[in-house]
C-alpha cells in the first residue's frame, strides 16, 4: 500500500467540526444511508425525521454510482436540508478531476481514500482535489470527514467505481495495513463488505490499531439489530445501513435495528402537553422542540432502563441563552421542568414524568486556556471532546472516567470518578469555577469567592440548584506516554490489604490507579505518567508503557454501548481503610460467592483517592468525609429488560450491600443505583442537606425545577 499523508492534526477536533465532534461523542450508533437515485425524496424526509426520533446523530445522502450529480443529486440534498434539521453527510465516491462531489445543503462529505485500489487517483487524489475545492469554498464548504476506505470480498460493483480489489482480512499485511491507517491523517477507518460480513478479527485488528480519535465505520449487509450489536461489540463506532432500510416496513426494521421494538411510541402513558407551551417554548430554541409521542419516547428512559417516565415536551439546548428561555418559560407556566445530559443514570435523574424536558445537546466543547493552566470548557460538551481539544494545547484533564462519551455537566452533577482519581480526587475536585443557569433563568458565575454557598451545592448534587453552562477545570501538561504496572492477586481481601501501602504515603505514591474482577482473578492497575513506577512495585508487577492510554484505556465505553435489551443496575460503594477491608470480606463472601452474582451477570472495579480530607470536598459525592485511603467498590449488574424477578434479586443484593457499607461509615455514589430513605440522607448529609434544600426553596420557591431525591 502507498504511504499515506494528509494535511491537518487528529488531535483534536476543530472548532469548525461539529459532525465529526457529535460522531465521535454519540459513538457507537446506527447511520443509514439514503440512496437519492433510489429512494424518492419524501421518503428521504420521513427517514431523516425518523432517524431524528430515534436520538440517531446524521443522515448519510449516497450511492456506489455518482452520474448526473448536480442535476439528480444536488436538488435532492437542497430540498432535503430545507426539510429536515438533521445534519447530512454526502457518501459518493470521488469524479476524476473533481474529488468528491459538494453540493449545497450537506453539513459534512465522507471523502473516501479507498487504499486497495489499483487506480492512483482513488488512493490519494480524491481527497486532495475535495481538498482543494472545500479550500475555495471558505464558510460555505462542507466538513470533510476524512476516510481510510476498503472493500472486503468479491465486490464487482465497487471495483468498477473505484478500482477497489479485495482488502486483506489476515496474514501479515492485515497490521501492517492497520498500522499505516493509524499513522496518517484519518478521522475514520470504513470497511464495507457488501455480500457478507467482515470478520471479528479483522475489526478486532482495526479497533485496536487505530488512534483513540479515529472511528471505525462498517458497512454492507445489515439487516437486523443482532448484526448491529456483534459489530458493536467488535469495536465498531458507526453500523451504516443502506438496503436493509429500503422496503415497506423501513419504519418497523429502523426501530428494531436501533434496538427500539415498533409500536412502543405512547406506551407509557400519554400526558397531555400544556397548551401553547410547545410553541411559546420553540420561540426561543434553534433545534425542533419535540411533543409527538414518538419524539418524547426516545427521551422516557434512561441507561439503566429501570424507569420509565414519559415527558410532555423535549427541548433540545445548545446556549446558556436557550437554557434560560425554557426555564423561564415554563416557570411562568407553572410547569415542572428536568435536566437530562447524556442519559447515562440510573435512577430518575433526568427524566420527566409530564413535564418539560431539557436536553443539552453535545457540541464543540469551546475549550479556552487559561494562562494559569485551567481551561474553561461547554458542560453540554463531552469529556472526550474537551481532552482531545485540550491534549493539542499540550494540557489534559487528569481525571476521565470509563464513559467518555457523557456530557461534562452531567458528570460534573454527581461527582465523576476514574483512574487519576487516586492523585486528583473526583471531576468535581478539579472545578475552580462555574457558571449556573438558575431556576429563574439569570446566570451566575460561582467560585469560592463568588457566590461560595452555591459553588459548594452548585455540583456534585444531582443539579438541584440549576443547569451547568460553562465550567473552568483544573488541567495538568499532557503526557502521551504512561508507565503501566498490573498485580494479580489471589482475592479481593488479598488485593485489599496489598493496596493498603499506599495509604501509608503523605502523597499518592502513583498517577492512576484501578482494579477489578476479572475472568475469576483480582487484578490492580498501577500508572505512572511521564515518570518511573514507585520502588515498591518494582519486580512485583508486570509492567509495559502505553501511548495515549487515558484515551485507550476508556475505549470500552464507545464499543459497548448500553445495551436497550438490558436493565443495568449499576452501585457504588466508597469506605476508607481499614472498614474497606472489612467490607471487601463482606462482598467475596456474601455476594461475589454466590450465584445471584454469576445470574446477574456481575461486575466489580475498584477506584481509590488518597487523603480525601485534603481536598475541599463537594458535600454529597461518596469521599466526603472519608480520610486516608478511600476506596471505591462497584458493583455492575445486567439482566435482561423485562425480567422482573431478576431486577428484584439484584436489587435485594444491592440493599444488602449499602446497608452494609452504611453501618461501616462508607457512603454510596449518587451517580448509581440507590435506595435511600430520608433517615439516611440526615444521617450522611446532615446540615449540608438543611442548606441545600434551604437554598432550592430560595431560588425555586414552586418547587418546579428539577425534582429529585435530595429536593
Amino acid at each position: 500500500m502507498r504511504e499515506v499523508r494528509l494535511s491537518g492534526n487528529l488531535s483534536t477536533v476543530p472548532a469548525a467540526a461539529p459532525v465529526l465532534t457529535a460522531l465521535r461523542a454519540q459513538a457507537p450508533g446506527l447511520l443509514h444511508v439514503v440512496d437519492p437515485y433510489k429512494v424518492p425524496l419524501a421518503e428521504a424526509v420521513e427517514k431523516a425525521r425518523a432517524m431524528a426520533d430515534l436520538g440517531h446523530p446524521a443522515l448519510l445522502v449516497g450511492s456506489t454510482d455518482n452520474p448526473a450529480f448536480d442535476q439528480r443529486v444536488a436538488p435532492y440534498v437542497a430540498e432535503l436540508r430545507e426539510r429536515t434539521d438533521l445534519p447530512l453527510i454526502l457518501h459518493f465516491p470521488s469524479i476524476p478531476g473533481r474529488g468528491a462531489p459538494l453540493c449545497p445543503g450537506a453539513d459534512a462529505v465522507l471523502v473516501h481514500a479507498v487504499l486497495n485500489s489499483v487506480r492512483s487517483f482513488f488512493v490519494t487524489g480524491g481527497l486532495a482535489a475535495t481538498a482543494r475545492t472545500a479550500t475555495a469554498l471558505g464558510q460555505d464548504g462542507p466538513e470533510l470527514l476524512r476516510s481510510a476506505s476498503f472493500a472486503f470480498g468479491t465486490d464487482g460493483k465497487t471495483h468498477e467505481a473505484v478500482g477497489a480489489r479485495p482488502a486483506a482480512e489476515d496474514g501479515v499485511e492485515l497490521p501492517r495495513l492497520v498500522a499505516e491507517v493509524a499513522a496518517a491523517d484519518f478521522d475514520l477507518a470504513y470497511l464495507l463488505y457488501r455480500h457478507g460480513r467482515v470478520p471479528d478479527r479483522v475489526l478486532r485488528a482495526y479497533r485496536r490499531g487505530l488512534a483513540p480519535q479515529q472511528l471505525l465505520f462498517v458497512g454492507g449487509g445489515v439487516s437486523s439489530y443482532r448484526q448491529v450489536r456483534e459489530y458493536h461489540d467488535c469495536g465498531v463506532d458507526w453500523v451504516v445501513v443502506g438496503n436493509g432500510l429500503e422496503t415497506a416496513d423501513w419504519r418497523d426494521t429502523l426501530h428494531g435495528m436501533s434496538g427500539r421494538p415498533g409500536g412502543r411510541p405512547g406506551s407509557v402513558g400519554d400526558p397531555a402537553v400544556p397548551p401553547g407551551i410547545a410553541a411559546e417554548l420553540q420561540r426561543g430554541l434553534r433545534r425542533p422542540v419535540r411533543s409527538d409521542p414518538a419524539g418524547r419516547q426516545v427521551y422516557a428512559t434512561n441507561v439503566g432502563r429501570l424507569h420509565e417516565l414519559l415527558p410532555a415536551v423535549v427541548t433540545p439546548v445548545t446556549s446558556a441563552e436557550e437554557v434560560a428561555h425554557v426555564l423561564r418559560t415554563t416557570r411562568a407556566a407553572g410547569t415542572p421542568v428536568a435536566v437530562r445530559g447524556s442519559g447515562h443514570s440510573f435512577g430518575r435523574q433526568g427524566l420527566s414524568d409530564g413535564g418539560v424536558l431539557i436536553v443539552g445537546e453535545p457540541g464543540d466543547p469551546a475549550v479556552r486556556v487559561l494562562d494559569d493552566g485551567t481551561a474553561e470548557v461547554s458542560a453540554r460538551a463531552p469529556w472526550y471532546a474537551a481532552e482531545l481539544a485540550l491534549n493539542a494545547q499540550g494540557r489534559s484533564i487528569p481525571v476521565l472516567t470509563n464513559h467518555l462519551t457523557v456530557s461534562i455537566g452531567g458528570t460534573l452533577s454527581v461527582g465523576g470518578y476514574g483512574e487519576g482519581t487516586i492523585t486528583h480526587g473526583g471531576q468535581v475536585d478539579l472545578v475552580r469555577r462555574f457558571r449556573l443557569v438558575l431556576p429563574d433563568g439569570q446566570p451566575r458565575w460561582c467560585s469560592p469567592t463568588e457566590s461560595p454557598e452555591l459553588f459548594r451545592y452548585g455540583i456534585g448534587a444531582l443539579g438541584t440548584l440549576g443547569v451547568l453552562d460553562r465550567v473552568v477545570l483544573r488541567t495538568v501538561e499532557h503526557q502521551r506516554l504512561t508507565t503501566i504496572a498490573t498485580q494479580r492477586h489471589p482475592s479481593l481481601t488479598a488485593l485489599v490489604d496489598e493496596v493498603g501501602w499506599m495509604a501509608q504515603e503523605p502523597c499518592s505514591p502513583v498517577d492512576l490507579f484501578s482494579a477489578q474482577h476479572y475472568e475469576g482473578g483480582f487484578i490492580a492497575t498501577y500508572g505512572m505518567r511521564g515518570g518511573p513506577l514507585p520502588r515498591r512495585l518494582e519486580g512485583r508487577a508486570e509492567t509495559r508503557v502505553e501511548a495515549d492510554w487515558p484515551l485507550r484505556s476508556m475505549r470500552e465505553s464507545r464499543r459497548n454501548p448500553a445495551d436497550p435489551s438490558v436493565h443495568f443496575i449499576w452501585a457504588d460503594y466508597c469506605l476508607s481503610l481499614p472498614a474497606a477491608a472489612e467490607f471487601a470480606r463482606f462482598l467475596e463472601a456474601g455476594i461475589l460467592a454466590t450465584p445471584g452474582y454469576r445470574e446477574g451477570g456481575g461486575r466489580l472495579l475498584m477506584l481509590g483517592v488518597h487523603r480525601p480530607e485534603q481536598r475541599p470536598g463537594v458535600p454529597f459525592t461518596p469521599a466526603a468525609g472519608l480520610r486516608g485511603l478511600a476506596l471505591g467498590f462497584g458493583l455492575y449488574f445486567s439482566v435482561p429488560r423485562g425480567d422482573r424477578p431478576a431486577v428484584d434479586r439484584v436489587q435485594a443484593m444491592h440493599r444488602r450491600v449499602l446497608a452494609e457499607c452504611l453501618s461501616l461509615g462508607g457512603r454510596p455514589y449518587l451517580a448509581g443505583w440507590y435506595d435511600l430513605d430520608e433517615a439516611d440522607l440526615q444521617s450522611m448529609y446532615g446540615d449540608d442537606l438543611t442548606a441545600l434544600r434551604r437554598l432550592r426553596r430560595e431560588l425555586d420557591p414552586q418547587g418546579l425545577f428539577n425534582q429529585g431525591l435530595l429536593a
